[in-house]
């Protein structure tokens, strides 16, 4: 234990899983309450085209998969804001197109295929010192802006139209909101990669909530068990020689489902 402690890409993969765990558990909550699981899906598979554009352009493919999954997660939110359509119809509209897109542009890429795998499933331990700032950087704006508006991102999830009638700016939230996410969900392809990111922001608050109704404690347990859950992932799956992204995210998901069980039994009795 101490000695792989004493690896520096250890090091950096234990450093920036935890914050990766915090910054997704923090935004967890929100996903859970407005029922936006499929948003993030949405957005971290999306984000597959802008990866494929980037090594298509030859350009760094995670500033362009930065700037798609941004733009995709503004084009939900005006879809649905400005037409009839909710937003897991226009999640799957631009799901859809953006994997084609994705596709098309890998297939006309020479030399693509390690590249791609990476992206797809994740290697945290390749993570680098700029990823490490980046992802600091980004989880403290987070923090702050939620300890800013918190109650008003609250009130905005759960009833929107009664907070509009409150003179709150809800499109502000609800874009802003939705851009935070992309955000995130970019930075966590690094971590676990474009097929599993979406995991690792549904999965915090779905299984505390479980156990808990109030957000404060939902928020803190959900960010515990997210940092316990990444540091284990790392030690077994460095020892076992598994890819860390996937038996994290799998590790996580057996808990949740032996959590869910855990509850059903007890309440039985």
């Amino acid at each position: 234990m101490i000695e792989i402690l004493t690896i520096p890409f250890v090091q950096k993969a234990l450093i920036g899983g935890v914050l990766l765990a915090i910054l997704l558990s923090l935004l967890s909550l929100f996903i859970v309450v407005k029922n936006w699981s499929f948003i993030s899906v949405g957005i971290s598979h999306a984000t597959f085209g802008g990866l494929a554009l980037g090594l298509y352009l030859g350009v760094n493919p995670g500033f362009t998969g930065f700037l798609f999954a941004i733009l995709v997660g503004l084009l939900i939110g005006y879809i649905s804001k400005n037409s009839n359509l909710k937003e897991d119809v226009s999640i799957g509209i631009l799901f859809s197109l953006s994997m084609a897109i994705g596709v098309i542009l890998i297939m006309k890429t020479p030399n693509y295929s390690s590249d791609l795998f990476m992206f797809l499933f994740g290697d945290i331990l390749t993570i680098t010192d700029l990823d490490i700032k980046l992802l600091l950087t980004f989880t403290v704006f987070v923090i702050v802006y939620l300890i800013l508006f918190f109650n008003r991102l609250m009130f905005c999830c759960y009833d929107e139209e009664v907070a509009y009638t409150t003179g709150i700016k809800t499109s502000f939230y609800y874009y802003s909101l939705i851009t935070i996410i992309a955000i995130a969900t970019v930075l966590s392809v690094k971590l676990v990669g474009v097929i599993l990111a979406s995991a690792m922001i549904i999965l915090p608050a779905s299984f505390a909530s479980l156990f808990f109704w109030h957000y404060k404690k939902i928020l803190i347990f959900a960010s515990i068990i997210s940092i316990l859950m990444v540091i284990t992932g790392i030690f077994i799956s460095y020892y076992l020689d598994y890819p860390p992204g996937a038996f994290i995210v799998s590790l996580y998901s057996t808990v949740f489902i032996t959590g869910l069980l855990f509850k059903k039994i007890v309440n039985k009795q």
